[in-house]
């Protein structure tokens, strides 16, 4: 389907994404969620009164004009995510040798396997590669870290059974060294002048709430599990802030919970963030695990790896420096 312009007109004063879920069904013939609404926001394809917007609540006037140019296909792509398949390419490995495989893992997929059976994850991505490359019949590929869905970056599998327990020892005994980055929130005004350069987070975790098959966690007495995690503040803006996470534990949600609690919840973070600030910037949550060092499992060489920062964490940080310059 070729891109649609669609032109718009407010007439009634609310936010700019309210406006587009009202309106923009009538043009596609679709229902279009809040989600979408942002995203293209996001993505500069929304001009309010001739001009380029990209704040999803920007409110807006009756009689206000609203452009959008919308690739379709693009938009509404995620509607299948469940049943499409990733395949792994060379260019995402970061590390590999006879016994290890280091994968930059992008946003959007499980790293390991769920029980939706129609759900693609990296682990079934990383067994077809091997499979296909190497041709081998049914590769091993153990599972030592995991990632959020949505989180991108650097996860670890080992390729043969000889150095699972080797590697599970490296990650209990804290002998590997994780570090994430993540753009969060800016405290309130109030509070900007108290936010130190570094602090670290030592808590009680433990499942809080659960809804269906999403589970909340936060800080709880000592029956919980043992979570600590160092920060250190990058940047600061005034819509935002860049931080890095140096996690000492591995529970789940670790860092979020860790974060929203202090106040700084992750862009992004719909489980975590209490309002919609978390999500008018970023199109999904924005944490990434940018680098890895642990003593190889044989030879106890010190291995060090990075990945990148993906496209859309550039781009959410790009638009917290234009705000600040605005």
């Amino acid at each position: 389907m070729p891109i649609k312009k669609v032109r718009l007109r407010a007439t009634s004063p609310k936010r700019l994404d309210d406006a587009l879920v009202d309106c923009l069904p009538q043009e596609l013939g679709r229902a279009v969620s809040k989600a979408k609404a942002r995203k293209l926001i996001m993505a500069g394809a929304v001009y309010l009164n001739g001009r380029p917007v990209r704040v999803a609540s920007k409110p807006l006037s009756a009689g206000a004009t609203i452009e959008a140019v919308i690739d379709v296909e693009k938009l509404f792509a995620d509607a299948t995510a469940r049943d499409r398949k990733f395949e792994l390419t060379e260019e995402r490995i970061l590390y590999e040798d006879t016994d290890l495989l280091v994968i930059d893992k992008p946003p959007g997929i499980p790293a390991q396997p769920t029980l939706d059976e129609d759900r693609d994850s990296l682990f079934a991505a990383v067994g077809r590669f091997l499979h296909k490359r190497d041709g081998v019949a049914k590769p091993y590929v153990g599972v030592h870290q995991r990632l959020d869905r949505d989180t991108s970056g650097i996860v670890l599998y080992t390729k043969t059974q000889r150095v699972n327990a080797a590697v599970s020892e490296i990650f209990s005994k804290r002998r590997g060294v994780k570090t994430y980055q993540a753009l969060t929130v800016c405290p309130p005004a109030g509070a900007r002048g108290k936010l130190q350069r570094e602090w670290t987070v030592r808590n009680y975790l433990g499942k809080i709430s659960s809804k269906g098959k999403t589970a909340k966690y936060g800080a709880v007495d000592s029956a919980g599990d043992l979570a600590e995690t160092s920060f250190r503040l990058i940047a600061q803006f005034p819509r935002g802030l860049h931080i890095e996470a140096t996690p000492k534990t591995g529970r789940t949600h670790q860092i979020r919970v860790h974060l929203s609690e202090h106040g700084l919840p992750i862009l992004g973070d719909e489980l975590y963030c209490p309002d919609n600030r978390c999500a008018e910037m970023a199109p999904r949550l924005m944490l990434h695990a940018v680098r890895l060092i642990f003593p190889h499992p044989l030879t106890a060489r010190d291995i060090s790896v990075e990945s990148p920062l993906p496209t859309d964490f550039v781009h959410c940080l790009r638009l917290l420096k234009e705000a600040q310059r605005n």
